[in-house]
């Protein structure tokens, strides 16, 4: 049986460190010269080009995480409605929302149920990076995505590549591949269960839950995205040869993966 009790105790146990280690101040600062630094360049680029002005627009971000895509979307004049499973990352997010005056409506609800979220509301629907391997049904998440848009409203999902999956992640950022497990081997993986869909996996659960896609992306992890969208990091740590393939064989590979779908029916 799927322990997703697990997954929420650990998020509401950890929850206080990862939002008091999240660099909200620079986060801010970013978003006050460019509300778009919130995302990665080539998501930034997706949204302009099919939402040139966001205000006014409804945008719900399930498992929001962090916030920085929420965060982003308020910058940008949004409507915004935010979920999370965890209880403890909505309370501590809506602390910081509050103080900014940021009016975004918050919700303690499971992405792939968004029960509490009515039918027909939004304009836009966004999953940033990392809410993927918390999934473990995605035909019931992106059916429910689908019956929250409006008719020809879009969701824009944004994760990590699927390529990356089979190599051991401590490994890979030093240039050495070491497989630990096949590609297909979707999970559930570890102590708190994970998942590591595949693009196919993606791409035909989309088109089960009624979705047309119209673009996808595959891009590589680049300097600047890092102090905008990644605020973990600290920018004096960075070596900036990870990002060159020729002294990091890993960055040949695309690391992020981008997709825009059309609820058309």
């Amino acid at each position: 049986m799927f322990k997703q009790n697990k997954i929420i105790d650990d998020w509401n146990n950890y929850s206080e460190k990862y939002f008091r280690n999240t660099k909200f101040d620079a986060l801010f600062s970013a978003l006050e010269k460019d509300p778009y630094k919130g995302f990665p360049e080539a998501m930034a680029a997706m949204i302009k080009e099919y939402y040139p002005d966001l205000k006014g627009k409804k945008v719900c971000v399930p498992s929001c995480g962090d916030n920085t895509a929420v965060f982003s979307f308020c910058a940008l004049g949004a409507d915004v409605t935010a979920t999370d499973i965890s209880y403890k990352q909505i309370e501590n997010a809506r602390k910081i929302a509050e103080n900014k005056n940021f009016n975004v409506k918050y919700h303690v609800c499971d992405s792939m149920k968004l029960d509490e979220i009515s039918d027909n509301t939004y304009d836009l629907v966004y999953t940033s990076n990392g809410v993927h391997v918390w999934i473990n049904d995605l035909n019931a998440m992106y059916s429910n995505i689908h019956r929250i848009l409006k008719q020809g409203g879009k969701y824009m999902l944004f994760d990590t590549h699927p390529f990356g999956r089979p190599f051991d992640p401590q490994k890979v950022g030093k240039g050495i591949f070491e497989v630990v497990k096949p590609y297909e081997d979707l999970g559930p993986l570890g102590e708190v269960p994970n998942f590591h869909w595949r693009i196919q996996d993606y791409i035909n659960a989309l088109i089960k839950s009624g979705f047309v896609i119209n673009r996808m992306e595959e891009f590589h992890s680049v300097i600047d995205d890092i102090p905008a969208c990644n605020y973990l990091f600290d920018e004096n740590d960075i070596n900036h040869d990870n990002f060159d393939w020729h002294n990091n064989p890993w960055a040949a590979l695309p690391q992020c993966l981008g997709l825009c779908s059309d609820k058309v029916f």
